[in-house]
């Protein structure tokens, strides 16, 4: 079977052939990913994560202005290229010592700087080194400068009842199959509405960064 395609991106328009591919009873092509999905962008070294690796409290967070999230990225202005987001974890390390519901989401707002100064560099996941991404991490602390984000997806819900002992988090992963794009002047957090009493948390944010 020969696959005729075009190298390097065509203009807007042209047609990019598949000659003597296999097809089937509709006409649709077909295809078979030789890696896993993410294989091409994590081997080429485009892939990144950030993520809490010791389990922490959280502060409360709603996508207020200036608020503390659990984690978070901000894409400078100019930086050339866009975060495309893939993954998103979160997990309970700690149960509460007191009766309460958290909810955890991802925001998402324009802003056009952070100035908070502590900062975390994101780990590329092909060489598993803090190097090569555009994108500021933030782990934890107040986003200060930042303007209001809105809420973009409810990732997971956490409810602790003492007298009846129940706890439950749902899911631990997200896939957001790259349905969330962090332009150049924006950036993504992810946050829990409530900071319960002992409660600690991991997660983490994986995403693709696209020359743009």
């Amino acid at each position: 079977m020969i696959i005729q395609n075009i190298v390097g991106q065509p203009a807007a328009g042209a047609n990019n052939a598949i000659l003597n591919g296999r097809s089937g009873q509709l006409g649709e092509a077909i295809v078979q990913e030789l890696h896993g999905r993410y294989y091409e962008t994590t081997y080429r070294g485009n892939s990144f994560l950030l993520s809490v690796s010791t389990a922490a409290a959280v502060t409360a967070y709603t996508g207020g202005a200036g608020g503390t999230p659990m984690l978070a990225i901000f894409n400078p202005i100019g930086s050339g290229r866009n975060a495309v987001v893939n993954k998103v974890s979160i997990g309970s390390v700690v149960a509460a010592s007191g009766a309460g519901t958290v909810a955890f989401g991802l925001y998402f707002g324009t802003t056009a700087t952070i100035t908070q100064a502590t900062t975390v560099t994101p780990w590329n996941m092909a060489t598993q080194l803090q190097s090569g991404s555009v994108m500021t991490g933030f782990r934890n602390v107040a986003l200060t400068s930042s303007t209001a984000a809105s809420n973009a997806v409810a990732l997971a819900s956490y409810y602790w009842a003492t007298a009846a002992g129940v706890g439950n988090v749902s899911p631990a992963v997200t896939d957001i199959e790259g349905a969330i794009i962090i332009p150049p002047g924006s950036y993504l957090a992810l946050g829990g509405s409530a900071a319960l009493t002992s409660a600690t948390w991991i997660g983490s944010l994986q995403w693709e960064e696209v020359p743009v």
